[in-house]
């Protein structure tokens, strides 16, 4: 598989770029952010992440998205029925809180990498992965739910 670095390590290298563009690339401030807002979206997206793993439990199957290998089951209940990337979903959530946390437009451009990256370099290669062990569930499964939303 083409998975070299953790989507927990890629969250974190986001965020951290995400500070660093709004301290040093300032485009446009979004002014006063009420509190709430970023920890509503992190909120949300905590919960998306961990009914991710939740589900992945319950079907008694890895959560370690660095060795799909030991996959022993197609999760496609509760969360899974809506998006196909919970966690992923979950994080670029997180990603989007953090824009309003630091209320800096330019900050966005985080948000973007994340979800480009992850869909290059981990959403792929995992799906090509499901293909090859669970061939026709699989495709039928992804004709039904979306990747992420």
């Amino acid at each position: 598989m083409d998975l070299k670095i953790p989507p927990l390590a890629i969250l974190v290298i986001t965020l951290i770029g995400q500070y660093e563009i709004a301290d040093y690339l300032p485009v446009y401030s979004l002014g006063i952010v009420p509190l709430w807002v970023p920890i509503l979206w992190g909120c949300i997206g905590i919960l998306l992440a961990f009914l991710g793993v939740i589900e992945f439990r319950r079907h008694k199957t890895t959560v370690n998205p660095m060795n799909p290998s030991s996959s022993d089951a197609l999760v496609t209940r509760g969360i899974y029925n809506y998006t196909r990337n919970p966690m992923y979903l979950g994080m670029a959530s997180i990603c989007v809180g953090f824009v309003f946390f630091l209320a800096e437009l330019s900050s966005l451009a985080g948000v973007i990498f994340f979800v480009l990256y992850i869909n290059e370099f981990q959403i792929k290669p995992e799906e090509r992965f499901m293909f090859e062990k669970f061939g026709d569930n699989f495709t039928s499964y992804k004709s039904q739910v979306r990747r992420w939303l």
